[in-house]
């Protein structure tokens, strides 16, 4: 890691704050009418000195299970602190409407048909879909994100 835990925190804690941002321990949180962004930095349970940020979208308008890191998760690089915050808020930027939400969720089945799971683990795969997030959306909130 070239950054540590506690340099992250400090560095983040008043960037996300301005982006409206709520934090509670490790955790930023922002609602919006349709969305619930987080931001977690979780500690490794391996080392002390590792630890590992996972953003995580829950959408507010369907009625399914939320997972630890919400219904769209992944996981960012930890590189400089910097780059951490610039992906993250870029990642957040992209999930800022249920019509986008919807085109991405219709696209990414499309890209499942033609890519099953048998056909993903040989690595005969045609391409990668273009969010890679979407891949921890259940089948449940795939069918309740279209049904909006």
């Amino acid at each position: 890691m070239n950054i540590s835990e506690e340099e992250l925190i400090e560095y983040a804690k008043p960037i996300l704050k301005e982006q409206g941002f709520a934090k509670k321990a490790k955790r930023w949180t922002k609602v919006t009418e349709h969305f619930t962004y987080c931001f977690f930095i979780q500690g490794s349970s391996f080392s002390k000195e590792d630890y590992y940020v996972r953003l995580g979208i829950i959408i507010n308008d369907i009625d399914v299970p939320v997972p630890s890191y919400g219904h769209i998760s992944i996981d960012v690089p930890v590189t400089t602190k910097e780059e951490v915050l610039k992906l993250s808020l870029d990642f957040f930027s992209q999930w800022d409407s249920i019509d986008s939400l919807k085109k991405h969720v219709i696209d990414f089945v499309e890209w499942e048909k033609m890519n099953p799971i048998e056909k993903r683990r040989t690595g005969n795969v045609e391409s990668d879909p273009a969010y890679p997030c979407l891949f921890t959306l259940s089948d449940k909130a795939k069918a309740a994100i279209l049904d909006l």
